[in-house]
């Protein structure tokens, strides 16, 4: 049986579960966990699930991992509460079946090994790529960011207060309170923003044209605009493959910029989201998708 660890909001497996066809799925929604019975002990394990699914240690045999997220957000005084408890026990006893995975060789695209994050992605990408000028500060405004245009970014997805995260927007550094720590990156004034889906040694390339843009933040205005396919130089596709080797990944989204003839790196989200660039079943990212579950899967 297939275990895939994620929320009810996850639209991604919604649109894969029809091309995994022969795949036994277990669907573990984390923030649905009070809806799930479940039995851990040293003679193994047995889950199930609302709809009378039923994972055990000996019917699982691989582990997809996609957007385990709690959708609602709750407040945690210092001195904590009961539902932030709740939370941090079961995603401990989920990550640890996932871990456990993992160490048999069980895990699908995702691997917990492939810990690297933006600093580290950053120093290794430059072997490859261009990548705009950048600094991770606190306590003090180095001199070199106080000419030219920058961009604030953010290190992580935690949300800031009231739900908002941050997006990436041009700042004037001098305003910045240097008690707080800050991810700066030197703006490109790019003709596209340019996306590739790594899956195992197949790339899928789509890029945006930023004329059409209103903010640095391609995010923001994404869902009104189309992401066309783009094909990706010989050296281009040659350094995403010495990227994905050196760090040991075998699946994620890399975020381009594209100014000219120049691609510069900004960052390869792990576990990125991908459904978007092929919403009309036509660019063969479901099939290739669902083909590496399979292989996994009947192993």
């Amino acid at each position: 049986m297939l275990l895939v660890i994620t929320c009810t909001e996850d639209v991604t497996t919604n649109m894969l579960m029809p091309f995994l066809d022969g795949v036994n799925v277990f669907r573990f929604n984390i923030n649905k966990w009070n809806e799930y019975i479940w039995d851990f002990s040293d003679k193994g394990f047995k889950v199930l699930s609302p709809d009378g699914n039923l994972l055990t240690s000996n019917n699982i045999k691989c582990v997809y991992l996609r957007k385990p997220l709690f959708l609602e957000d709750i407040d945690i005084p210092k001195e904590g509460c009961l539902d932030n408890w709740l939370r941090s026990e079961v995603e401990c006893l989920w990550k640890d079946v996932y871990y456990d995975m993992a160490k048999r060789g069980k895990t699908i695209l995702v691997h917990p090994r492939n810990g690297w994050r933006k600093h580290t992605q950053m120093t290794i990408a430059k072997k490859y790529f261009n990548v705009p000028e950048w600094h991770i500060i606190r306590g003090k405004i180095p001199e070199e960011t106080l000419s030219g245009d920058w961009i604030i970014k953010s290190l992580t997805q935690e949300k800031i207060g009231k739900g908002k995260i941050f997006i990436a927007k041009k700042v004037d550094v001098t305003k910045l309170d240097p008690q707080y720590p800050w991810f700066l990156q030197r703006r490109i004034k790019a003709d596209y923003d340019v996306t590739s889906l790594y899956v195992r040694g197949k790339i899928f390339s789509f890029q945006l044209d930023r004329s059409k843009l209103t903010y640095d933040d391609c995010r923001i205005e994404t869902p009104l605009l189309k992401w066309e396919k783009c094909e990706l130089s010989k050296d281009e596709e040659y350094a995403i493959e010495a990227f994905m080797r050196e760090t040991g990944f075998e699946f994620g989204r890399f975020d381009f910029l594209r100014k000219g003839e120049t691609l510069y790196f900004l960052e390869l989200n792990p576990n990125g989201q991908w459904a978007w660039l092929d919403l009309e079943y036509k660019n063969g990212i479901f099939e290739c998708i669902a083909n590496e579950i399979k292989r996994v899967y009947k192993r």
